[in-house]
């Protein structure tokens, strides 16, 4: 019995220095006297997945950064590569960019031509595509 009396001491003396709403401890100074205690353990799970996080979150920005400077560098070649296009097309005084010999251009040069035309090609199919498509409509009765 004494046992259980000391038990019952030990608990009404830690809970009495907690602050009281009506006699009794709040819910919230219960939870800030313990998750404290708890949280101020230290966890090597916790660390260890800190740990990782960190490392994980410093590679993506070094990735990032890596990535936004090669397009950069891709940005810059390009337009090093469509001045010299631009440079040709003036020199064979020709109208239109597409019209350059392409044996006066470099490999550079080339890539960078081939993908415009490309994307010319591209822009002007979808403009026939939509001027049929137009006409066919205003066909049909």
């Amino acid at each position: 019995m004494a046992q259980s009396q000391t038990t019952f001491l030990e608990r009404t003396n830690t809970l009495s220095s907690m602050p009281k709403a009506n006699g009794a401890p709040t819910a919230d100074s219960v939870l800030r006297t313990y998750l404290l205690e708890i949280h101020s353990l230290p966890s090597p799970d916790c660390s260890e997945m800190a740990g990782e996080t960190a490392t994980r979150v410093d590679r993506m920005k070094r990735e990032a950064e890596e990535t936004a400077f090669l397009a950069e560098v891709e940005r810059a070649s390009q337009a090093t590569s469509w001045s010299k296009i631009l440079a040709a097309q003036t020199s064979a005084r020709k109208q239109n960019w597409w019209e350059v010999d392409v044996k006066a251009l470099g490999v550079d040069e080339l890539l960078v031509f081939v993908r415009a035309l490309e994307v010319l090609r591209t822009n002007v199919q979808f403009h026939l595509n939509a001027m049929e498509s137009s006409w066919k409509a205003k066909m049909q009765p």
